[in-house]
């Protein structure tokens, strides 16, 4: 029996002179393969205010490595006005369903001004892919779905 094989360590998402950073990194393996995939947020800055917008590297195992695809903008995994923050895949095997959660929040609101006010400017949205990631649908804000009447509670307005 061999010593196990150890991957090469390999940087998915390295932040770039014009001052844009990766954050909050997720990984999901898919079948067939396995397919890898990778998300990161996209900011302008290290800072949560920053967030800007979401971003995949696909992987394909291939002679004992994985060989990546270059960095893909989520275009449809945002909402107007929003930054999209907090990536969170999942696979569903029985139906090959590639989920892709995450948090839009409106404009730079920090999330200490969140916390300090009371008030959240965050939705809890959705995006979906069924050919393991290549293209995605449009997003669906599940806000209202998940959190329900404790969203309105909160504001007041139950």
């Amino acid at each position: 029996m061999g010593t196990p094989r150890v991957p090469t360590r390999t940087v998915l998402f390295r932040s770039e002179r014009s001052g844009l950073t990766y954050r909050v990194p997720a990984l999901l393996p898919v079948p067939p393969g396995p397919s890898l995939l990778a998300f990161a947020e996209q900011r302008r800055s290290p800072s949560d205010a920053h967030a800007h917008r979401l971003v995949q590297r696909r992987g394909a195992l291939a002679g004992g490595s994985v060989q990546w695809g270059a960095a893909q903008v989520l275009d449809t995994a945002a909402l107007e006005e929003h930054r999209s923050m907090n990536p969170c895949p999942v696979h569903d095997a029985r139906t090959g369903t590639v989920f892709l959660f995450f948090v839009a929040v409106r404009g730079q609101t920090p999330e200490g001004a969140q916390i300090a006010t009371g008030r959240n400017a965050a939705r809890l949205c959705c995006v979906a892919s069924r050919d393991a990631g290549r293209t995605w649908g449009r997003a669906r804000d599940l806000t209202a779905e998940a959190v329900g009447d404790a969203e309105r509670e909160r504001k007041g307005e139950g």
